[in-house]
């Protein structure tokens, strides 16, 4: 039902419609292909210096690996070019592990890769913008299964020689454990807010890289894996398994002619991400002032600013890092970067910034790992947003499912409205009445089409208690408390150590165990924020709940206090 997913419409080719699903899908194809990085085979490969990092060990194969990872396949998984379902092998995984994990060992120890794992079905995804123009999809590529099994034992190898190694840069927090958009998020918008407490500007430069997974240049990516430890047969393995790949679009039904794939990481597989990863890991080494904050293919330059000199230096890494684009072939697209100051003072401090000679545009609100950061650290245009969203879909559920039953009703809320009201909502848990109605206000209106009631003098308080339905402020509340325990036990890292510090000296009468220091704020912005919000509350926990020894604990005491 979301909107990616509906079927291509017509496209536009140079001013002429194409309807045809064939026509379609050859259109896209070209689209995709055309966005491949030429790497000139006769310049010498960026020099990195020697490396400094421990090779990575051979992988040994082993059958109760393959076998556990066959079971828990999700039978559904779409297949690749080789037709072989995942339920046929999630229901024979005993029988299949031993001759897979011969046929992967042998793969990895004579670096061939079987061409059946090196084509791929191409399913096209659109992200924004007009809908006829094929350059506003991209490709997804669903391969053959047991190919995805393989790569998994290789990525999985490779982030364990990353981990031990501390390789990847800590602030990267895409496709990595104990990360995600939220802990991204928490830790930008505290980085924010704290700077608008001790009066610091802002400067904030949202990169947009053009097509980045299917720019990586495979000799380069290779020359970096090499420097990172990743050696011996694993490297040669992967090598093999980015050359000679192809493609194919499906649409509909229809195949477009098949292309040859000549750089990138393949956004669908398992080890595109960390291949991706790897590759970029080491442009925030060129920025000498702006922290570099990245999930996946998202940048960020943030400088904190207190005079046109700090403004400089930050033009200055961003020349830098263009530096790296062009000895490492990828792109950025400056008609899509842009530049938003958070200002601590009425007269900010405003600079020229460029990329490429080209002015980047400077905004008052931005929308980063889907959330509308304004300028002035509030939450309306968000919540503008995301209620908008959220009743639209209400709106298409109450269209395709009005004489559906209850059960059927509320599961859909459940799977399709309240995940996007509650998408991100540590971060920007709103305080001010209006905003915590007009998000409860979706809610309501849900209840109404779930109960098939809609008359005036019935009561939405208890149609909300018949269903059981917490309001979305409690439960707001119970995931900035959660997400806080998760920090603490190191489940979810957020790199902001000096915000949970124990008290020096804790007094059992007035606090448990694992009370924090309290932060100290001057302004609502900083106050209100993640950390010194929901730390207060912590604080104010009961002794068990606050000292609950597992995660599940946690919660199920946590619910009995803020429920009763």
């Amino acid at each position: 039902m979301k909107s990616e997913r509906v079927g291509v419409p017509n496209l536009k080719n140079e001013g002429t419609l194409i309807s045809d699903n064939k026509a379609k899908a050859d259109l896209l194809n070209q689209q995709f292909q055309s966005v491949f990085t030429t790497e000139p085979l006769e310049d010498p490969l960026p020099d990195m210096g020697p490396s400094p990092h421990t090779p990575m060990m051979d992988i040994k194969i082993d059958t109760t690996g393959i076998n556990k990872l066959l079971d828990n396949l999700n039978p559904h998984k779409a297949c690749g070019p080789d037709h072989v379902h995942a339920c046929v092998l999630k229901e024979l995984s005993t029988t299949l592990s031993p001759f897979l994990q011969a046929i992967f060992q042998k793969s990895l120890d004579t670096g061939c890769v079987p061409e059946a794992w090196k084509e791929a079905n191409i399913a096209p995804v659109y992200k924004k913008g007009n809908r006829l123009d094929p350059a506003n999809y991209r490709p997804i590529s669903l391969t053959c299964i047991c190919s995805k099994i393989m790569e998994h034992i290789i990525a999985s190898s490779m982030m364990t020689h990353f981990d031990s190694n501390n390789i990847l840069y800590d602030l990267q927090h895409g496709f990595r454990n104990s990360r995600s958009c939220e802990s991204k998020l928490l830790s930008l918008t505290d980085d924010l807010a704290h700077n608008r407490e001790k009066g610091i500007q802002t400067d904030l430069i949202i990169m947009d890289f053009a097509k980045a997974f299917d720019k990586v240049p495979h000799l380069r990516l290779i020359h970096k894996l090499q420097f990172f430890g990743i050696t011996g047969k694993t490297l040669v393995w992967i090598q093999n398994f980015l050359q000679g790949r192809s493609q194919t679009v499906v649409l509909d039904g229809e195949c477009s002619d098949s292309v040859p794939v000549t750089s990138g990481v393949p956004q669908g597989t398992v080890l595109g991400p960390i291949l991706f990863l790897a590759y970029i890991n080491d442009l925030p080494q060129h920025a000498a002032h702006a922290k570099v904050r990245l999930f996946a293919d998202d940048c960020i330059l943030q400088m904190s600013v207190k005079e046109k000199a700090d403004c400089e230096k930050l033009q200055s890494d961003i020349n830098e890092i263009c530096s790296w684009e062009k000895k490492w072939l990828m792109a950025f697209n400056p008609s899509k970067c842009e530049v938003m100051s958070v200002p601590a003072s009425r007269i900010p401090i405003i600079f020229p910034y460029t990329l490429h000679d080209h002015p980047l545009a400077k905004v008052s609100c931005t929308k980063y790992l889907g959330l509308h950061i304004s300028s002035n650290l509030t939450w309306g245009k968000h919540v503008e947003a995301t209620t908008s969203k959220a009743n639209r879909t209400l709106g298409m559920l109450r269209r395709c499912l009005r004489i559906s039953s209850t059960a059927a009703k509320e599961r859909a809320y459940m799977a399709l409205v309240r995940p996007v009201l509650e998408y991100g909502c540590c971060v920007w848990d709103p305080h001010t009445r209006e905003q915590v109605r007009s998000v409860e206000m979706v809610q309501r209106r849900a209840a109404r089409y779930v109960s098939n009631d809609y008359r005036r003098t019935s009561s939405v308080t208890a149609m909300l208690r018949n269903l059981g339905w917490q309001t979305l402020e409690l439960r707001r509340k119970i995931a900035r408390q959660v997400t806080l325990y998760k920090i603490i036990h190191g489940t979810v890292y957020v790199p902001h150590t000096t915000m949970i510090a124990p008290v020096a000296r804790c007094s059992r009468r007035t606090n448990h165990s694992q009370t924090l220091q309290a932060i100290a704020c001057r302004n609502n912005y900083y106050r209100l924020s993640f950390f010194p919000r929901t730390i207060k509350e912590w604080n104010e926990l009961e002794p068990g709940v606050a000292e609950a020894g597992s995660l599940s604990q946690f919660k199920t005491e946590l619910g009995k206090t803020l429920l009763h």
